[in-house]
């Protein structure tokens, strides 16, 4: 993928999960102000033959079997339900003071998703702090017709964000909005 067309894409999936209330933000605190909770239980369904199109539904049980089958943390609760106003589906797990979350478990992720069928399709530079440690990581996957974002975030306790976007569907919105087809960078 160009360095232009990523651009464009995660503006794009910005816009629509962001309008979902799905940004970047401090979020990730329960109802009893703690951050994160325990793993997401294992996925109890067998993987279903992964043919025919990719629905909110189909997409939002990959990410979350993934998650799950990774050893990942539960969902933040609200994710779900914003990202499905839009067009598309999320996961965003918090580690917590006992349980943080790392590089490992992200990959972990990631390759559950490979086995899902989402194919990778561009990877970020990963940023690294001062002592070569890797702080964020981000990579872009794509699956009939829907593009997958997963972030690893090592800040604090670490964070794992994965969203997935119908191309359609933010096509239609980004018709609406008149993002420029040569992206915010000018490619």
């Amino acid at each position: 993928m160009r360095k232009g067309t990523a651009v464009r894409a995660a503006v794009v999936m910005a816009v629509v999960l962001g309008a979902a209330g799905c940004g970047t933000g401090g979020g990730g605190a329960d109802g009893g102000g703690k951050r994160g909770g325990a793993s997401a239980a294992p996925s109890a369904t067998p993987r279903a033959e992964d043919t025919g199109p990719v629905t909110k539904a189909s997409a939002q049980t990959d990410i979350e079997a993934a998650a799950a089958d990774a050893g990942a943390p539960a969902n933040y609760p609200d994710v779900v339900e914003m990202a499905a106003t839009r067009c598309g589906a999320a996961y965003r797990g918090y580690g917590t003071e006992d349980e943080k979350v790392g590089l490992e478990r992200y990959e972990a992720v990631v390759g559950e998703l490979r086995e899902r069928g989402w194919q990778p399709s561009f990877e970020a530079p990963g940023r690294k702090d001062e002592n070569g440690t890797v702080q964020i990581v981000h990579k872009y996957f794509t699956k009939r017709g829907w593009t997958l974002s997963a972030e690893f975030q090592a800040f604090e306790t670490g964070l794992i964000s994965v969203s997935a976007a119908d191309k359609a569907c933010t096509d239609e919105i980004r018709s609406r909005i008149q993002i420029p087809e040569g992206g915010t960078d000018g490619q």
